[in-house]
């Protein structure tokens, strides 16, 4: 059963929504990051948002928490945490395997 709409939609929004989605993409594109998946992509937004410096270490619970990552299941987020853990995009924190992030970039 589909789940009804709180607010109609409108065509004007759904445009602007379009168009920002677009702008999106091509940065994406230009950033170099549009090959990777969605989830991918959210977890180093969320980290990015997180991260208060360049050299700040981010916690998986924060992360799943994050608007980001809230709705990933766990088998999806931690597949695409190693995925970015494999690229070197991310890594632990020193000493630890798990649990605190940073960005390598």
């Amino acid at each position: 059963m589909k789940k009804k709409l709180e607010k109609p939609l409108k065509r004007e929004n759904l445009k602007k929504l379009a168009q920002l989605k677009a702008v999106i993409l091509g940065m994406e594109k230009d950033f170099g990051i549009a090959e990777m998946t969605e989830q991918e992509r959210r977890i180093l937004s969320a980290m990015s948002e997180l991260g208060h410096s360049d050299d700040s270490l981010v916690s998986s619970k924060a992360l799943r928490n994050s608007l980001y990552c809230a709705d990933l299941s766990a088998p999806t987020y931690h597949r695409a945490l190693k995925s970015l853990l494999d690229q070197h995009l991310i890594r632990p924190a020193e000493g630890r395997k798990t649990g605190l992030y940073r960005l390598c970039l």
